[in-house]
């Protein structure tokens, strides 16, 4: 009989390219381990490993099934977490990196603190939370998008059942850090523009479109140059721009707590290339109430 257990034995055999070291990890012995790997050969009908003098190797074959056992595994973790949580409730939300939201989960969370909830709220590219949607790891995805990348993001929704609501048009705008010599200022030179270095969060929208432009205090576009820092760290975001003369391009929904950031942005010239921003779920599918309300509570502070 096929146990969820030989795909464990198979995948940290695999890692350790030892059946012995993987007993050692698994607690067990290295012939059921053995055993275990030989029972999934035969259930998949070929050969996962290639016996070595110094251990095992993957077959071309063991490299697929090696793939999906680690989603497998993944989801089953992920069933007993609902098990164990049963009789919690839970809400699951992605975003993309945003302080904005931040803040706004905040407010809403202190409004609703004493009500029995319990809140996983997981920050992630666009890619990656349509991903999540698509595997029930979430039921929501705030994500800022490019009218240029319209096409491709409605291919993405199809293909993963998917469906977006917009809720606004973001300004994108450039911040100073308060290092620059020019922190508080209205307009930039052509020589500061050339000058300015960024830091941008990893895969976020603002950092996919390198032909965003400035207006000097002349009417002139000049064209964003380097972005010198990507980080998925909101810590690292923050403090060099605390303590640098680095750049920020984000929306106009950096408000002044946000990265303790106190002088106005300066607004980019985009042309068409305007910045949606608004929420994902699997299509034909109702959000539970507490998401739902979530939900109003952005709308609600955008329209406010």
């Amino acid at each position: 009989m096929f146990n969820i257990k030989y795909l464990e034995y198979f995948i940290v055999s695999a890692d350790m390219g030892s059946f012995s070291k993987a007993a050692a990890i698994l607690y067990t012995t290295q012939s059921n381990v053995s055993k275990g790997v030989r029972i999934l050969e035969e259930y998949v009908g070929d050969q996962l490993f290639v016996r070595q003098a110094k251990g095992i190797a993957l077959t071309p074959q063991g490299k697929h099934v090696y793939k999906y056992a680690s989603q497998i595994m993944e989801d089953m973790d992920a069933l007993r977490d609902l098990t164990k949580n049963g009789e919690e409730k839970w809400i699951h939300i992605a975003t993309n990196p945003s302080s904005w939201v931040a803040d706004r989960f905040v407010e809403f969370y202190n409004v609703h603190c004493q009500e029995d909830l319990h809140w996983q709220i997981f920050t992630a590219s666009v890619e990656d939370i349509m991903r999540r949607l698509a595997d029930y790891k979430d039921e929501l995805g705030l994500v800022y998008v490019l009218e240029s990348k319209k096409a491709s993001f409605q291919y993405m929704l199809s293909r993963n059942h998917l469906e977006f609501t917009p809720l606004t048009r973001a300004t994108p705008m450039i911040y100073l850090g308060k290092g620059h010599p020019s922190f508080g200022a209205e307009t930039l030179t052509e020589t500061e523009m050339e000058k300015l270095r960024f830091v941008q969060g990893y895969q976020d929208v603002f950092s996919q479109n390198d032909h965003w432009k400035i207006q000097n205090g002349k009417g002139q576009e000049m064209p964003r140059r380097n972005v010198a820092v990507v980080t998925n760290s909101d810590y690292i975001m923050e403090r060099l721009l605390l303590n640098s003369q680095m750049a920020n391009i984000s929306t106009d929904y950096l408000t002044d707590d946000e990265h303790r950031i106190v002088a106005a942005g300066i607004p980019l010239e985009q042309g068409d290339d305007e910045v949606v921003f608004g929420y994902m779920k699997r299509e034909k599918e109702g959000l539970s109430t507490w998401t739902e309300a979530f939900i109003g509570y952005i709308r609600n502070t955008l329209e406010g």
